[in-house]
């Protein structure tokens, strides 16, 4: 068997046709700056490969694959990945315990070994499919297995000294959906519609508010449910920043009161195994699950096999730090480090050798104090026999690596090559690189010489914070200061910062308030938690790690709105003008997409079984734009050359003033971006294979780009996501300059160099789940190096040096 997999001549996306050698049966670390091309050496190549040939091999399904991205890859084996750009869920049903399948386990048991309360027996069997709420047999009946619902306030849709006639603006006498069986209602039951809904009877009232099947009329409440469905939507797919307000009505998610938020049925809700229902057991912490199943290994014998199975899965998650998380935790709330480590708890359980994993930051989302565990996991991965290989920026993550392997130097077009591959040791000495000088001591982050002081005056107070773990604590943030919240995972930082102090100023600031992550809107839930001191407040701005853009052609282009302006200076150059052409042929949304691929620069073609081949469009050539939009020139580039330029690179040419491609918005914009680090990125890259670090500090430039002022709070969660020590430093610099101008930045973060630049931090735990959820140190980084109880205090004890 080969001892390396040797990759001959990769060049896709940046890469400057490298060979690379990787160690078989060992830990590598792919490392570089942001944007050097470590994904594209990982994932696109290594990864893809592997998976091309399990899939050729296989017979499931043939691929097409019109152009090689490398000369030659050699011993290789099949290949597993998880890469946190992929893996972002919405599903509000998708919970931990679907995602692990141990939520289908614990169905069997309840199924085999469950007891009905007699009012809730009925005679039939009961099976798996009663106690799971993705199924119609197990889901509620009220919010469909999601556990929420939006509130709506029926006397404010249909008040009854309204006209009838007026009801929603007159909307339902005037839409022609509506119209006609609404007349037939009023002539069924003689309603007078100038008369207000005050007037009808109690039987007819209940009819015009649900519906009347004689007449067709679906009902008032259920027009103003489907119109509101449609304006979230809209809304949402448009980044809207707060709820939608219909005829002044506003809806809020809250918990299902049917169900009381676990979105299952009342079989599964009423049935128990050894005394706890399904809904019990789904809401423990992992580490108390384990105890209660291996409780029932006594009480239920016959059993025995079904438990093991449960129990060994629910250790492995334990051992990768996910001993905080219940199984009803719903995925769409998990950071993209934990949904990761469920992925790596998979693999483990597998028990499967001489795999090539894949990792994409694997230390997202952990505490120092973590950290070693989950290597001490990953190398078990190595023992079996795998290969493991990682992109990576954390330095204790480097330093426990066996091989390395650098991209770089730079970022774009200024990287792509490799710099180094060899030991750690071999490393350190590596001049060329821009991440060996961090390791080596020679060069090290900067570190805060003097904070900002406090005013005790201007601080943003929660009181009484009881959501998940928090123990009813009250914390208090000081306004015009870098605050940091740290602490172990599961202590208790999302809960306070993004699931109760982020939906809290959302009802208290309402159009100061911006959130773009909002795509099922904020949950309200049972939440006790009261918020003061913000008053002196202007904006408030929440960036998050969602993936930015919905659509197949969404870039960060469109989605910063340069791509508008560039179509708008295309329609006004002299040729497009003198053609007639408008801002809309350059678009493959609109009249410029390709006539044969309607824009997606690929054909679909029926492999049989189900299976589609894509295909590189021959008409376009892949560009999904027809000829006519290419033909159109501003300063010698067209829509296409414009969209592979690096944000760099077209800072430059949009920023000549005597050129006719000089737009100040766009070089504003542009920019920006450079600042927030993603100068390497191009305008066209799909924000499909943006990682949440990038979208999230797309975000950010995006914000940063509009008017602003003092007294504006900017609450990110883990910023250093996907950045290299370099870009650390950038990124600190950058919001250290948020807060010279007078703005708050809240920032949830792991990282020391990060948290030794704040000016005061706010420490939760002490440990994870109920072991954490009060407030443990507060001050500055300096004195929580000498707080007794502080547990990031010794790690920024060495980053300050």
């Amino acid at each position: 068997m080969a001892t390396f997999i040797e990759i001959q001549g990769a060049r896709i996306h940046n890469l400057n046709n490298i060979n690379v050698r990787i160690p078989r049966g060992m830990l590598t670390v792919i490392t570089g700056v942001s944007g050097s091309g470590k994904s594209s050496l990982a994932f696109d190549t290594l990864y893809e490969e592997g998976k091309r040939r399990y899939l050729m091999f296989s017979g499931t399904q043939f691929i097409v694959d019109s152009t090689a991205h490398f000369d030659s890859i050699t011993g290789m084996s099949p290949t597993a990945a998880v890469e946190q750009r992929i893996i972002r869920q919405s599903n509000p049903r998708s919970t931990v315990g679907t995602r692990t399948k141990i939520g289908n386990l614990l169905a069997v048991l309840f199924a085999s070994y469950g007891s009905r309360h007699p009012d809730y027996e009925d005679g039939e069997p009961l099976s798996m499919e009663y106690f799971l709420r993705n199924s119609p047999k197990g889901m509620c009946v009220k919010c469909l297995g999601t556990g929420q619902y939006h509130h709506l306030d029926e006397e404010a849709i249909v008040p009854m000294n309204k006209p009838i006639k007026d009801v929603f603006d007159g909307f339902i006498m005037k839409h022609r959906f509506y119209r006609s069986s609404f007349k037939k209602f009023c002539e069924l039951y003689d309603v007078d519609v100038n008369e207000t809904i005050g007037t009808l009877s109690e039987e007819v009232l209940t009819l015009f508010k649900y519906g009347c099947r004689r007449s067709g009329f679906i009902g008032a409440i259920v027009v103003f449910h489907d119109i509101y469905k449609h304006s979230s939507s809209e809304n949402n797919r448009h980044n809207g920043a707060d709820k939608v307000v219909l005829w002044g009505v506003r809806a809020e998610r809250i918990a299902c009161s049917k169900c009381s938020g676990h979105g299952l049925s009342e079989h599964a809700i009423h049935t128990t195994v050894a005394g706890k229902t399904i809904s019990e057991l789904e809401q423990l912490e992992i580490g108390e699950l384990l105890q209660v199943l291996r409780a029932f290994k006594d009480e239920l014998p016959s059993s025995r096999a079904l438990l093991d199975e449960m129990t060994l899965k629910l250790s492995c998650m334990s051992e990768v730090g996910l001993h905080h998380l219940s199984l009803s935790r719903q995925v769409p709330t998990l950071s993209g480090g934990e949904i990761q480590r469920l992925f790596l708890a998979s693999y483990i359980i597998a028990e499967m050798d001489s795999i090539i994993y894949i990792f994409d930051e694997p230390t997202i989302g952990l505490h120092e104090t973590e950290k070693a565990l989950l290597i001490r996991v990953i190398r078990s991965l190595v023992k079996r026999g795998n290969t493991v290989v990682a992109v990576e920026h954390d330095e204790q993550f480097m330093r426990a690596a066996d091989y390395i392997v650098d991209i770089g130097p730079g970022a774009g077009v200024n990287g792509g090559n490799r710099i180094f591959q060899g030991t750690l040791r071999q490393f350190m000495s590596c001049g060329e690189s821009r991440i060996a000088p961090y390791l080596s001591g020679e060069r090290s982050l900067m570190v805060k010489q003097q904070y900002k002081p406090i005013d005790e005056y201007k601080m943003l107070t929660i009181t009484n914070a009881t959501l998940h773990n928090l123990k009813g604590i009250t914390v208090s943030i000081p306004l015009g200061v870098m605050v940091g919240v740290a602490g172990v995972s599961g202590s208790g930082k999302s809960s306070l910062i993004h699931h109760t102090l982020v939906p809290k100023l959302k009802q208290l600031l309402r159009g100061k308030f911006v959130y773009e992550d909002d795509d099922n809107d904020l949950a309200i839930e049972a939440n006790e938690a009261m918020i003061s001191g913000t008053e002196p407040i202007k904006r408030c701005i929440v960036v998050g790690q969602r993936p930015i853009g919905r659509s197949k052609t969404s870039c960060p282009a469109t989605y910063t709105g340069i791509a508008d302006r560039i179509r708008a200076l295309l329609a006004r150059t002299e040729e497009a003008m003198a053609h007639g052409y408008a801002a809309g042929l350059f678009t493959v949304n609109s009249e410029g997409s390709c006539k044969a691929c309607k824009g997606e620069g690929v054909t679909h073609y029926h492999g049989g079984a189900g299976n589609f081949v894509e295909v590189e469009c021959e008409l376009c050539s892949g560009t999904g734009y027809a000829e006519e939009a290419l033909s159109i020139r501003l300063d010698g580039r067209n829509m296409i050359d414009i969209l592979e330029m690096s944000v760099s690179e077209a800072a430059i040419f949009f920023g000549r003033q005597q050129s006719e491609a000089y737009d100040r918005t766009i070089h504003t914009i542009l920019t920006t971006l450079e600042r927030v680090g993603l100068g390497y990125m191009t305008l066209g890259q799909k924000t499909t294979t943006i990682s949440g670090g990038e979208a999230q500090r797309i975000k950010l430039a995006k914000e940063l780009c509009k008017p602003s002022g003092r007294d504006m709070v900017y609450i990110l969660d883990e910023p250093t996501t996907g950045l290299s020590f370099a870009d650390t430093e950038h990124l600190i610099s950058l919001m250290q300059q948020l807060v010279d101008a007078g703005s708050t930045v809240i920032v949830t973060e792991h990282d020391p160099s990060v948290l030794s630049n704040c000016d005061y931090l706010i420490e939760l735990g002490p440990g994870g789940g109920r072991e954490g959820g009060e407030v443990i140190a507060t001050g500055t980084p300096s004195e929580l190096i000498r707080h007794e109880h502080s547990i990031i205090g010794s790690y920024l004890r060495k980053a300050i040096g």
